[in-house]
């Protein structure tokens, strides 16, 4: 029976560094095969570099190119062993894991979401290096809930939904029956006049809880779209703030003087991630 090793020795695309289309249509059956034998998930993560065209349009295609390679490295780095990093298409990279499972995979996809965000790439402009702003967004799906013939459709449309809600993130399919995710809606109260406007996605980035995870007090907020921060000053919580980012939709929002109020839409289940961030944050300080 056909057996496939990690990391894979084969001749490696040029650019990314990753082996290629080929490769991946020979492996991926008989991974398939050999996972279903075991009784054991396998897993698909399906990445896109958000907005990859500005590196080429902006920069030239040999920094197109080099942006490419960084992520493609960090990626196959980050599931080395375990799985394997492959060239999909253009600037779409494919990994798959073995004995991987939704949430270990969706672990896996968000922490390769933040390596690559906080990684460093640089680019020379009129001779002098310049700091790049790569994101990338990950679809994610496994066997244990999604047919083998469609695992990779699967965290394709997966990796849609993440760009479509705001790129920068990594979202699990689910099938169309479990598909519906309810939200929250958190008041957040920004010490400061912002720019933030209704309908767009933004990040929390340094916040802590005034009563409890719907009741959210700012310092620090993020639009991953422009890649622009805005920061407010006030006072500190006898336990600190909380430096984890948190992903939402800004619905309404009201400006007093020079505070901003607005409501926070964010999936439910984000609420117990940030009970759990606010409760190591305080056990930090006792």
């Amino acid at each position: 029976m056909k057996t496939v090793s990690f990391p894979r020795m084969v001749e490696l695309d040029t650019v990314t560094g990753l082996p290629p289309r080929k490769i991946l249509d020979h492996d991926l059956p008989v991974l398939l095969r050999s996972m279903g034998m075991a009784g054991l998930p396998m897993c698909s993560i399906m990445i896109d570099i958000d907005h990859f065209k500005k590196f080429n349009d902006k920069h030239g295609h040999d920094t197109g190119d080099m942006v490419l390679y960084h992520v493609s490295s960090l990626i196959r780095k980050a599931v080395r062993f375990r799985g394997e990093a492959y060239r999909y298409g253009g600037e779409e990279i494919t990994v798959l894991m073995l004995n991987t499972n939704g949430a270990e995979g969706l672990a896996t996809a968000e922490r390769i979401c933040s390596v690559v965000e906080n990684s460093e790439v640089t680019a020379a402009v009129d001779g002098i290096n310049q700091p790049l702003s790569v994101r990338i967004s990950l679809g994610v799906a496994s066997t244990d809930t999604v047919a083998g013939s469609e695992l990779l459709v699967s965290s394709d449309r997966a990796l849609y939904n993440a760009k479509s809600s705001g790129r920068n993130q990594a979202i699990l399919f689910r099938s169309d029956r479990r598909q519906a995710v309810t939200t929250t809606i958190i008041d957040v109260h920004f010490p400061s006049r912002s720019a933030i406007t209704g309908g767009n996605y933004i990040l929390l980035k340094k916040w802590f809880s005034r009563s409890d995870p719907t009741d959210i007090e700012a310092r620090e907020i993020k639009d991953p779209n422009t890649d622009s921060s805005e920061f407010a000053e006030g006072h500190m919580p006898p336990y600190g703030l909380v430096e984890a980012e948190i992903r939402g939709r800004v619905s309404e929002i009201e400006r007093r003087g020079n505070h901003t109020h607005f409501k926070f839409e964010v999936k439910s289940y984000i609420i117990d991630l940030m009970f759990k961030y606010i409760q190591d944050t305080r056990n930090a300080y006792n």
